[in-house]
């Protein structure tokens, strides 16, 4: 079968598992203010900051061994939007900054905010057989639309890698 003709096949059930738990890291975010939060595909007309998946986990590689171990590595790509109104250049380039270091940070890279310097050491334990192996930045934080009320919409896109391990 060439390339292009291949089949896309998804951990359905990866959806459930991996949304919380990447949800849950994203508002751990040291970058966060008091009572800020990173919604799940929901964003107000004019503000806030919302993750969206952009389809399932799909499955990147499979093997499945003779006693029916199925050992699979996918991947959840997502997006999370900060929308903001009225923003100046210089707040502009803050978003801006504020959506990269988010990537940084989700990448185990050091983060300085106000001062202080944070790095993640461990990535969340997923539900089941499954654990992240690695999360990182497929863009550079970048204007991806203006509203109709002039709201700016920020986004950066984000990929989680994990292993999902089952017996068939």
């Amino acid at each position: 079968m060439a390339e292009k003709d291949k089949v896309v096949k998804y951990d359905i059930d990866g959806f459930e598992a991996i949304t919380p738990a990447i949800r849950s890291l994203l508002n751990e975010y040291p970058g966060l203010s008091d009572g800020d939060e990173i919604a799940f595909a929901t964003l107000a007309n004019d503000k806030g900051k919302a993750m969206f998946p952009v389809s399932g986990a799909s499955i990147e590689t499979e093997k499945t061994s003779v006693t029916g171990r199925v050992v699979q590595v996918c991947l959840y790509p997502f997006f999370v939007i900060y929308r903001g109104s009225g923003l100046s250049e210089s707040r502009k380039a803050a978003v801006k900054e504020w959506l990269d270091d988010l990537g940084k940070w989700l990448e185990k890279q050091p983060i300085t905010v106000k001062g202080e310097t944070y790095t993640i050491t461990d990535y969340p334990d997923l539900t089941g057989n499954r654990a992240i192996l690695e999360i990182k930045r497929t863009s550079p934080a970048y204007l991806e639309s203006v509203e109709a009320n002039k709201a700016e919409n920020w986004a950066i896109s984000i990929s989680v890698r994990y292993r999902n391990v089952y017996q068939k």
